[in-house]
């Protein structure tokens, strides 16, 4: 991997890359609608000045009908000047804050119209956005994590934007239009949000490990999880205080097991009458098998409690040898690892069909209020924000893969680059995107029971098969009220590019 980039990533590279999760959590029995009473209360939000300000006659409560916003010599519509737009970020961070308020800055320059940023940390926006949703006070533009889309959706809190989208969709990836935006559909009957980028999962490896211990490995070949498993007990030296793999306990614990047990029902959750699967015999040994790297002590006793940022801060620390995570940790080791130190092997495959099932997200993605009352402006600032050299710039500082076919300046995602081992694995022809836990909101048990469960057989305190079963009958349980409420609905089955 060369800091020193000398090649540029074609169009066609971009475009054929970029696969995407499928976004859970949407009800269809109902969408976003703007009805009167919600454009009362959300002109109560304008005069408290909760949401924007702008006169209707400028921006208006609708849209006009889909068009591109950037004209042929690069410069901005300038239809909205004058109006002030709320922007909510969810996850800030100093990088992601100066971005935006750069970004803003130059956004008013280009079209008049100027952005209020705000922002909320990550651990009480959940909360935060409940809050503002219900009393009709959600920004114009704001940033949301799939997780949340069913509840919002369902409350009719967000925008649908096909009619805004039109024919302007030929301008995004195939990955957006044919998976992720197809899924928005399936699932809430149109489409609510634009990604912020894409990622896929890796196994970052501490290479200097591997060449200290004779261990050879080859990024561009597939592995079994087995293979893995193997790996981190090799580079696990409790005598110097080291351990081949980075635990995840915390939040999110079952999100790699999920994708592994997966390999067993071939990418499914649930069959297609809605009953569970991954409670069977192959999936109870593929979860043992997965947190015996904390059970057999391959994992640092304190990582039963570790979430994201833990995570990370200790493969690059050099406490652990193994990170299984998102193509977006990729920006942190350039900044803060030499290029000697680490590689990136793709996700194992699965040891009974050779799938590579792999949880391909967009960290987070734009929506717009459904109580905006300027939604013309709005919709113009996300169009900006997702054009492609601003997706470009975007992606580079946060590790993610653009949505947009013509943001390919970026020789990170050439065959050598830095991304290398994440396009192969996107271009790979056994690459299929798993089904997600399920249509319906799941946010209290992600953030709950899924990792609490697990801690409990860490610890002692149950057995696997409690554990895991506790787990499914709390799914299962989700999933058949769901089929019960939304009778029409299709469940999930995993989902490739063909």
């Amino acid at each position: 991997m060369k800091k020193t980039t000398t090649t540029r990533a074609s169009a066609l590279i971009l475009a054929l890359v970029l696969l995407c999760t499928l976004f859970a959590g949407c009800s269809q029995s109902k969408n976003a609608t703007t009805s009167a009473s919600t454009a009362a209360a959300s002109s109560a939000a304008v005069s408290s000045g909760a949401a924007s300000s702008g006169s209707a006659a400028t921006s208006g409560s609708a849209a006009s009908p889909a068009q591109p916003a950037q004209n042929a010599d690069g410069t901005w519509d300038q239809e909205y000047k004058g109006t002030t737009l709320t922007f909510l970020d969810v996850s800030p961070s100093d990088t992601r804050t100066g971005y935006f308020t750069e970004l803003f800055k130059q956004f008013e320059k280009d079209t008049g119209v100027s952005v209020e940023y705000q922002s909320v940390p990550w651990d009480d926006a959940a909360n935060k956005l409940t809050v503002l949703g219900t009393s009709n006070k959600l920004p114009d533009v704001l940033t949301v994590w799939y997780g949340w889309l069913g509840q919002f959706t369902e409350a009719g809190w967000v925008e649908p934007l096909s009619k805004y989208i039109g024919d302007t969709q030929d301008q995004y990836t195939e990955a957006v239009t044919k998976l992720y935006w197809q899924s928005e559909k399936t699932r809430c009957g149109d489409i609510y949000t634009i990604p912020d980028g894409l990622m896929v999962k890796g196994i970052y490896v501490r290479k200097d490990w591997c060449e200290a211990k004779g261990i050879k490995l080859d990024p561009t070949k597939d592995w079994t999880y087995d293979e893995f498993f193997d790996l981190v007990a090799k580079l696990t030296d409790k005598s110097a205080g080291t351990y081949g793999a980075t635990y995840r306990g915390a939040r999110g614990a079952l999100d790699p097991i999920l994708a592994y047990m997966q390999g067993y029902t071939g990418g499914a959750t649930y069959d297609q009458s809605g009953k569970i699967l991954i409670n069977s015999d192959e999936c109870l040994q593929a979860f043992i098998k997965w947190t015996d790297m904390y059970k057999k002590g391959y994992a640092p006793k304190d990582s039963i409690n570790w979430g994201f940022t833990e995570m990370v801060d200790n493969f690059v620390g050099g406490l652990t040898g193994t990170l299984c995570n998102d193509s977006e940790v990729a920006a942190t080791l350039i900044n803060k690892m030499q290029d000697s130190q680490w590689m990136v092997m793709p996700q194992p495959i699965s040891s009974k069909d050779g799938i590579n099932y792999n949880t391909i997200s967009a960290p987070y993605s734009y929506a717009m209020s459904a109580s905006s009352q300027n939604k013309g402006a709005a919709w113009l600032l996300m169009q900006y924000m997702t054009s492609a050299e601003k997706q470009a710039e975007y992606c580079k500082l946060t590790g993610e893969i653009p949505v947009k076919k013509d943001a390919s300046n970026l020789d990170y995602y050439s065959e050598n680059g830095y991304y290398g081992t994440f396009v192969r694995e996107l271009n790979a022809s056994n690459l299929a995107v798993p089904a997600t836990y399920g249509a319906f909101d799941y946010t209290d048990l992600h953030q709950g029971l899924f990792h609490e469960e697990i801690q409990s057989y860490l610890l002692g305190d149950e057995d696997a098969k409690t554990a895991l079963n506790n787990i499914c009958s709390a799914l299962q349980e989700r999933q058949t009220q769901y089929m019960k409420d939304n009778p029409t609905a299709k469940v999930e089955t995993a989902l490739t590019m063909k």
